[in-house]
């Protein structure tokens, strides 16, 4: 047992020293690894991102690499958050897009306090409609620059502020996807869940009774934040929100 325990620790050890190594997340909400970007694009994002911030507390976080090594987009997106950090605590409210040269080449990872507004299936939308075309003509540039516009529009349109430098952009409503975050997905089984069990206590309790009874309840629950933990960064961003898994690629 021993012997198999340690394959298996040396499987994950291998595993995990070959991921990509993430640098500190600095004083800054862009991280151009792959040098994908133009400095103009970088600080236009950093000014947007930061503005944003500081009015509705949604960080967006950009971060660029040439490929990854056993890892999906996805996966590496959710771990930027895991490690860095992105959003306050409690409220949630962090985003990655991660990119990189590779195909897919952008996946968005959205926080528990954005899903909301931002379902997997409107993410995609605005990948597809924004971001995916330059992505076909490889211009990294325009496309990261695009996407930081369309979800930081997106995040001001909710919280009903105007952020400097923001283009307008016709977005997809929110409420015309269907699509389910892990988080709603609980509620809906918990739901259900409470429903059966009335309507078969109530079954029963009529036969000798003559009444509904209800259980005790349901105990603990609540939503875990998982991620987002991570210092602070210069541009405010990085406070511990919790992260939700959702979020869509292209």
């Amino acid at each position: 047992m021993s012997a198999a325990l340690a394959v298996v620790f040396l499987a994950i050890t291998a595993a995990a020293a070959a991921r990509l190594q993430l640098p500190p997340q600095g004083d800054r909400s862009v991280h151009d690894l792959a040098g994908l970007l133009s400095p103009g694009a970088v600080e236009v994002m950093e000014r947007r991102h930061r503005e944003l911030y500081q009015k509705t507390g949604v960080a967006i976080v950009v971060i660029t690499v040439k490929r990854l090594e056993d890892e999906t987009l996805a996966d590496f997106a959710v771990r930027v958050g895991s490690e860095w950090g992105a959003g306050k605590k409690g409220q949630d409210r962090g985003i990655v897009v991660a990119v990189t040269t590779d195909e897919p080449h952008i996946f968005v990872a959205t926080g528990y306090g954005v899903e909301g507004f931002l379902p997997d299936g409107r993410v995609g939308a605005i990948l597809d409609q924004y971001v995916v075309p330059p992505l076909k003509a490889r211009d990294f540039d325009t496309a990261v620059l695009d996407a930081s516009n369309a979800l930081v529009a997106a995040c001001a349109e909710e919280y009903g502020v105007t952020i400097g430098g923001v283009e307008p952009v016709a977005l997809p409503p929110a409420f015309a996807f269907k699509g389910f975050s892990p988080r709603l997905l609980f509620l809906l089984f918990l739901v259900v869940f409470i429903l059966l069990r009335v309507f078969i206590f109530r079954g029963r309790g009529r036969g000798r009774y003559g009444g509904v009874w209800y259980g005790g309840g349901f105990g603990g629950g609540g939503f875990g934040g998982g991620g987002f933990g991570g210092g602070g960064g210069g541009f405010g961003g990085f406070g511990g929100g919790g992260f939700g898994g959702g979020g869509a690629g292209r």
